[in-house]
């Protein structure tokens, strides 16, 4: 079950969308090179550009005044504004998770195990004494 406030359902639709189509031109552009690094530093890529998107929108979302009241009995100011949130967590805080995956995974793409092909002139190695 997916708990959310105001557009906070967004933080979903901005990662599968703004993230997944980062993931796709990248791994388009660079996967016949590299597939296993195209595939890790598209999506990390991805979900860098996804937290860009959701942080801005989040900010933009959540911010603003919002409406006073006052209360004539006390005095006291009331501010009213309308919360966008996901599972009770502000929308443009999910970017940091997003930023961290994002990171992760750029990692993983450029300084992960790398597996070059061997040449076509060359021998596979033996496994066993000469």
């Amino acid at each position: 079950m997916i708990i959310w406030s105001g557009w906070g359902v967004l933080v979903i639709v901005i990662l599968v969308v703004v993230g997944g189509g980062v993931a796709a031109i990248i791994g388009a552009l660079f996967g016949s090179m590299n597939p296993d690094m195209a595939g890790s530093f598209g999506i990390g890529a991805g979900a860098l550009a996804a937290a860009a998107m959701n942080w801005w929108a989040g900010r933009r979302l959540n911010g603003g005044t919002g409406r006073v009241l006052l209360d004539p009995t006390t005095g006291q100011q009331v501010v009213l504004r309308r919360s966008h949130s996901l599972f009770f967590i502000p929308m443009q805080w999910w970017s940091v998770p997003m930023l961290v995956f994002g990171l992760f995974l750029l990692g993983v793409g450029l300084f992960g195990k790398k597996q070059f092909p061997a040449q076509p002139d060359q021998a596979p190695p033996r496994a066993g004494p000469l």
